[in-house]
């Protein structure tokens, strides 16, 4: 069984599509050497209320 003209251009439209983009994604992000640390304190806490 053939599948009709319309139904093989779409499919060789999207394979090409497919092919195109593994030639041209981008690479993956390189994460940092050292990532900060969330919820952390920071070492110097200013306790004075406002206005001193």
């Amino acid at each position: 069984m053939r599948p009709s003209r319309s139904t093989a251009i779409l499919m060789a439209t999207w394979i090409a599509t497919f092919v195109l983009y593994l030639f041209v994604k981008p690479d993956k992000p390189v994460p940092p050497e050292s990532s900060p640390v969330l919820n952390t304190v920071p070492a110097v806490v200013n306790t004075a209320p406002p206005g001193r």
